[in-house]
């Protein structure tokens, strides 16, 4: 090795590749480790005008204050959403769904992989009907108005027409939601309308209020609750929509199901955390029919849990996001986790760079010095009286005095090249001292 050229260009033949390695170390752990979480988050909702769409408006007003941009993506379907939250697909992170999208036990229900970060509230199994049917057991050979194939309220109508041994074919379903269901029912088009949705659903609201129509109450509902994880039963109480019109008329046993909060389960562990900051600040309020301080939730999920959630109920976090608001928090936990560790690596190898230097000389010189020794040891070894035995060594000192000559060493190792070519000329000399004997 020329260690003359390796002194001069030691900036760009050490110093750089240092630096260059140090970069690409910070580059590589910034992308496999991710210490800073996106900077946006997409959230998938039903369609313009749900009550999903509007809940989601509320969390993104929330994660903006944190620095989160927030994108809604809008579906036909309430469920088409969780088709992509799939490991590496990335086109939805967040969204909401009803426990009755969870696959049923030893079903397989695609859900996409997502999991619950919370349970944030439930949505009633709202069954409303013509004056004339007074329970439930009087649905066989009715119309009913149940939405699409697949959605919510088609799910609800199937699980409580099994309760009641009321077989598919022996009812009609109509595929009428919303607007159109409630003047179809005002019409006398259908009997019953099944509809899946929150206490302050518009379209609940009006049709306890329309004429000739009433909310049936369900019959054994804790036993259908026993069967069917995914539905839980309250007690919608006397005059709970409405006190002066006394609506409903009486206590009715009411089938309810859970309202999630889900996440892609790749989803960065800091916007978990934050989504499940906003819940708590969104749903600590009580609201119909639900008892105060009991959402947000992960007791009972539906779907399963986030081990980030589990994490997160228990009030395990990284310190730092309990002393610093969340963007500096992350960008903190950047610096001294990976930032920092990488600078001083780079320092203590940069200052220990010139160390390297001295090694290289240092094993020129010993591998010189170490022929010389082996040099010197064959000289003792040489029997006295024979002179031309010694031409060999002269030989090999030569070579020795010839690469020293071509060593090339820095200024501030000029001393101890001077101090073996004494060595050296010592050597030589008693080489000659013993070859005029």
């Amino acid at each position: 090795m020329n260690l003359m050229l390796l002194y001069r260009r030691r900036w760009l033949l050490i110093y750089l590749p240092i630096l260059l390695a140090l970069a690409g170390a910070l580059a590589m752990v910034t992308r496999l480790w991710q210490p800073l979480p996106p900077q946006r988050v997409v959230i998938g909702t039903g369609p313009a005008q749900s009550s999903y769409l509007r809940l989601a408006q509320f969390y993104a007003n929330r994660l903006e204050h944190h620095g989160i941009a927030v994108e809604l993506v809008t579906h036909p379907r309430p469920q088409d959403a969780l088709q992509h939250m799939k490991p590496g697909d990335g086109a939805i992170d967040v969204t909401f769904a009803q426990g009755l999208y969870a696959p049923a036990s030893g079903a397989s229900t695609p859900t996409g992989g997502a999991q619950a970060l919370a349970v944030i509230g439930h949505e009633i199994v709202w069954v409303f009907a013509r004056e004339d049917i007074t329970d439930m057991g009087q649905l066989r050979g009715r119309r009913i108005a149940t939405s699409v194939e697949g959605s919510s309220n088609q799910i609800a109508a199937d699980l409580l027409l099994a309760h009641l041994r009321i077989r598919p074919d022996e009812v009609e379903f109509v595929s009428e939601v919303g607007d159109s269901a409630l003047a179809a029912l005002a019409e006398g088009r259908v009997d019953v309308i099944i509809h899946v949705a929150t206490g302050d659903s518009q379209t609940a609201n009006t049709l306890a209020r329309l004429d000739g129509v009433h909310i049936l109450g369900m019959e054994r509902a804790g036993a259908l609750a026993a069967r069917e994880r995914r539905l839980r039963t309250v007690v919608m109480p006397q005059g709970a929509i409405e006190l002066r019109s006394q609506l409903p008329a009486r206590d009715l046993p009411t089938m309810v199901t859970q309202m999630h909060l889900l996440a892609r389960p790749d989803l960065h562990p800091a916007l978990q955390r934050a989504l499940l900051d906003v819940a708590g600040e969104l749903h600590v309020m009580s609201g119909f029919l639900e008892s105060p301080g009991r959402y947000p939730t992960t007791v009972g999920s539906d779907f399963p849990v986030s081990p980030v959630a589990l994490e997160h109920a228990r009030g395990e976090r990284p310190w730092m996001e309990t002393l610093l608001p969340f963007g500096t928090a992350q960008r903190t936990e950047l610096f001294l986790y990976a930032v920092l560790p990488l600078s001083l690596l780079g320092v203590a190898l940069l200052l220990r760079a010139p160390r390297y230097i001295d090694w290289q000389v240092d094993a020129a010189l010993q591998r010189i010095y170490g022929e010389v020794h082996f040099m010197e040891e064959d000289l003792a070894r040489q029997p006295a009286g024979e002179p031309v035995s010694l031409q060999p060594l002269l030989e090999r000192l030569d070579i020795l005095e010839l690469r020293v000559e071509q060593m090339q060493l820095p200024n501030r190792y000029a001393g101890r090249g001077y101090t073996l070519r004494q060595h050296l000329y010592q050597t030589r000399q008693r080489l000659i001292a013993m070859h005029a004997i």
